[in-house]
């Protein structure tokens, strides 16, 4: 539930939301480059295959790594490219479903994150490779800049309720 009033010029809210606290890790790297990753909700695999690969071929990218998160269909992907923040965002931003809240926050915070921990005791799972012919230019091991954040515990189907004051 979302609680807004103004007064003036100013809006207050109050949000009131389940959450869980969870583990992740950002795509920025020690040199301030980033890796590309990606977070696609309620699409089936085949088509977050498709949406990746032509990313893939317009970008010539290295492989993707695609994590299952929950069921039955939100998965994540990472690309082990190294690139310069508005690069990794227009990459990103060009490829078809993905969320947008994901995206969204992403630029707010100006690096992307995505869940490495359990959520309601689900950790992502390896799903598939996308091959490619390009080489990767980043490592897992320079994967330094891990969070602990609160997200929506997506268990009871939550819907967000505006209740305006006037």
């Amino acid at each position: 539930m979302i609680l807004k009033f103004r007064i003036g010029h100013i809006r207050i809210t109050f949000t009131i939301a389940t959450v869980v606290d969870v583990l992740g890790v950002n795509s920025k790297l020690p040199d301030g480059k980033h890796i590309l990753m990606w977070d696609f909700d309620k699409q089936p695999l085949e088509q977050v295959r498709t949406a990746l690969m032509d990313t893939m071929f317009q970008f010539k990218l290295p492989k993707v790594y695609i994590l299952k998160t929950s069921e039955p269909n939100n998965y994540i992907a990472y690309c082990f490219k190294r690139c310069d923040w508005a690069t990794a965002r227009a990459i990103v931003g060009m490829t078809k479903g993905i969320d947008e809240a994901f995206y969204k926050w992403a630029v707010f915070r100006k690096r992307f994150t995505l869940r490495v921990g359990a959520k309601l005791g689900i950790t992502p799972k390896f799903a598939d490779m996308i091959y490619s012919m390009y080489d990767e230019d980043a490592t897992i091991e320079e994967l330094r800049s891990w969070v602990k954040y609160e997200t929506l515990d997506g268990h009871h189907n939550q819907k967000v309720h505006f209740i305006e004051v006037p």
